[in-house]
């Protein structure tokens, strides 16, 4: 792939045990320098940041500094008079704004916000006229895989974000179905508000740290910027330069906070996070959470739906693998899984205690979204082809 201009560059790490199955990179940390990908690249994570931050919740729920039954509203006040979009009323004034919305049936709860069954979407992921008075009113926040559409200006701080999210129609009642979007977001203002700290304070102290990830926040600083790969778009005409390290947005030290979306770290970083995982808790020696709560993670609660290739039950921030998944290339049987928008993917498996990581910065839209399927299939035939049984 990389070979034929399919993909820039591929960094792809397997362990068992924690000791390596298979390690590999290849291809250019800039297609336009064709400068070679080193081995400690940092790669922009997005939604593999959101992982990261259910671990963080399920820390406070552990200590007894928050409950998964609480309502959001009762963190966030700007989150305490939610609306619920209402079809019937919208069909007769579908272009109508504020968009015609109803009560909901109860309050959003942390525990909807980690499964994604808030109601809470993003602007890109439908055309509804909730989709619709997001992109409006700037309900988003600015990164480059959403640069360029035609929308109101996003929100410049998670405050901000929290703030427009309060005032907009949430998609459906909450806990009814799995609608992705900014609910992990939320999560992150939560995690600032009972803890007292930044995201970037807290993250370091209690995960970072502890897992010896040395590269992972929120900003590249001048050091680690030759590191920083560039970002891809990929079209049916090739590959095409999209973001360069001097210009990301992860060089701006004010840039918004995004829980669900805004870390970027190392392949050997991201090793440590879903080694402990797959370690119901621990890394090293050193425990985060307790293996019962590690199991919560892993039970399944609710579909994902969507397109066959991405279905799947999803736990408390991972999407968790059964016979049906494996089966068709899927994510492997007891494995729990994320991935990101620039086709970065991982799973952990601690039944297998098992992790296979991809890492690349390559956007895939529209008719290449194929890509990213296949990609992944690939990872998981490899990892379970390497694995040792027990």
């Amino acid at each position: 792939m990389v070979d034929a201009g399919e993909i820039p560059n591929a960094q792809i790490l397997i362990t068992q045990n924690g000791a390596p199955l298979a390690a590999f990179r290849l291809g250019y940390s800039d297609i336009a320098s064709k400068a070679p990908l080193p081995e400690d690249a940092i790669f922009r994570l997005y939604s593999m940041t959101k992982p990261i931050t259910s671990v963080a919740i399920m820390m406070l729920a552990e200590e007894g500094r928050l409950s998964l039954e609480d309502p959001v509203g009762q963190y966030l006040p700007d989150l305490a008079g939610l609306r619920v979009y209402d079809p019937a009323a919208a069909a007769a004034a579908p272009d109508a704004d504020p968009v015609r919305t109803v009560p909901p049936a109860r309050a959003v709860t942390i525990e909807d916000l980690l499964f994604h069954a808030s109601g809470i979407t993003y602007e890109f992921m439908g055309d509804t006229p909730v989709h619709r008075y997001y992109r409006r009113h700037g309900v988003s926040r600015a990164t480059a895989a959403t640069s360029g559409r035609d929308q109101a200006p996003p929100a410049a701080t998670l405050a901000d974000l929290v703030a427009r999210l309060g005032k907009a129609p949430l998609l459906h009642q909450p806990g009814e179905r799995f609608s992705y979007g900014f609910s992990t977001t939320v999560l992150g203002a939560v995690i600032e508000r009972v803890s007292g700290e930044t995201l970037d304070d807290f993250y370091q102290r209690r995960i970072f740290d502890p897992l010896e990830m040395r590269d992972t926040r929120f900003v590249i600083d001048d050091a680690r910027v030759p590191r920083l790969v560039a970002n891809t778009l990929a079209t049916p005409s090739g590959l095409k330069p999209q973001e360069s390290a001097a210009t990301s947005e992860y060089r701006d030290p004010t840039r918004l906070r995004d829980a669900g979306g805004g870390l970027a770290g190392t392949i050997e970083d991201y090793r440590h996070f879903a080694e402990m995982l797959a370690n119901r808790g621990t890394w090293h020696g050193r425990r985060l959470l307790k293996p019962e709560t590690v199991d919560a993670m892993f039970t399944p609660r609710l579909r994902t739906g969507g397109a066959p290739e991405e279905d799947s039950m999803f736990g408390y921030g991972l999407a968790l693998g059964d016979a049906e998944t494996e089966a068709k290339g899927g994510l492997p049987r007891g494995a729990g899984s994320w991935a990101g928008s620039g086709n970065t993917y991982f799973f952990a498996d601690p039944d297998r205690k098992l992790v296979a990581i991809l890492m690349t910065n390559m956007l895939t839209p529209g008719p290449m979204a194929k890509r990213t399927y296949e990609l992944r299939a690939l990872v998981n035939k490899a990892a379970l082809g390497m694995t040792r049984q027990e």
